[in-house]
């Protein structure tokens, strides 16, 4: 996932292989170990996406115009 996505296909793989890897690290973690650690890199997991969808939405609506 290190290319550029640049095209609204290529940025819809990404969010959707975002996704798939969040909810794989998810699956693996145990709800009795996790700790304050666990929850922040998730946390930062997320935020880096909405970050990137946002530049995406930028991307889909400069395109509209």
């Amino acid at each position: 996932m290190g290319k550029a996505a640049n095209n609204r296909e290529d940025q819809f793989r990404y969010v959707k292989n975002r996704i798939n890897m969040l909810n794989q690290v998810v699956s693996t973690m145990d709800e009795q170990d996790v700790d304050y650690e666990d929850y922040e890199r998730l946390l930062e997991m997320v935020e880096q996406l909405q970050m990137k969808m946002a530049r995406f939405k930028r991307d889909w609506e400069d395109e509209r115009e």
